[in-house]
């Protein structure tokens, strides 16, 4: 099911520069499935700037996204990441994980698309490999961060494009922290990336419910998941809650682990 089981959109979408980055990422080897690419066509939407005149800006500042793992949200990510560095110029992405090791996988996913791509790398001005320091540079400026969440993790940047992977492992403390990294900047995007949440997961919880609610002018969501009374037997209800099943995931390997 490439269609999301639970969606929210923006209030105004006038264009998107999705396809660019679908487009960019497939240049560095990261061919997208249709569901990626949808989440990126929206989640890239633009409006006009009420605050300046004939200027674009985000029609989501929020975006959240939901779906089992081993899906490919990471996927998302790193393409949406490339664009933010190429295509968008921003300043600074900062990508955060509940635990170090995740985000420094993603550091090490990312930079190997840079690596394997002659125009990208050409691009890179310095890589920091260092843990706890983990980060890509460009020749324009642009850089991207990868950094363990904690109260005070990403205090004193500023940044256009905040990603909250383990969204189910985020707190109140963390997004304080996060949040107003965004605030002075003229066109930033915060992306929640999760599995299902838990009863622990207070900040996704509120943002599911929003979605739910139809509440959100300027929030993206989008939710691959079995409904309550759906069959946890049948085929379609693996479809619906796996968008990736048929291409990297497979209905033999799933009922393997269902039994």
């Amino acid at each position: 099911m490439q269609q999301p089981r639970l969606k929210h959109l923006p209030a105004e979408i006038t264009s998107t520069a999705g396809r660019e980055a679908v487009e960019l990422a497939a240049s560095a080897g990261l061919v997208l499935d249709p569901w990626q690419q949808h989440v990126l066509d929206v989640a890239l939407s633009e409006r006009p700037d009420p605050h300046h005149p004939g200027e674009l800006r985000w029609s989501a500042m929020e975006v959240a996204l939901v779906c089992p793992r081993q899906n490919g949200k990471g996927s998302v990510l790193e393409a949406r990441e490339l664009a933010g560095l190429v295509l968008f110029g921003e300043q600074l992405i900062l990508h955060s994980a509940h635990e170090f090791k995740t985000a420094g996988e993603a550091f090490i996913r990312i930079q190997h698309l840079i690596e394997n791509c002659d125009d990208l790398r050409r691009q890179v001005l310095r890589v920091a490999r260092a843990n706890g320091e983990q980060g890509i540079e460009l020749r324009n400026g642009s850089r991207l961060r990868f950094i363990a969440r904690s109260k005070g993790s990403g205090r004193g940047f500023s940044g256009d494009l905040v990603i909250l992977d383990e969204a189910y492992e985020l707190g109140a403390q963390a997004i304080g922290a996060l949040l107003p990294t965004l605030s002075a900047r003229p066109n930033p995007q915060l992306w929640y990336a999760s599995s299902a949440p838990m009863s622990t997961s207070e900040q996704l919880h509120k943002v599911r419910e929003r979605a739910l609610a139809g509440r959100g002018d300027s929030l993206a969501y989008f939710e691959w998941s079995a409904a309550d009374d759906d069959d946890p037997d049948d085929i379609g209800t693996w479809a619906r809650a796996n968008p990736s099943l048929g291409y990297r995931l497979f209905a033999d390997r799933i009922a393997i682990e269902r039994e």
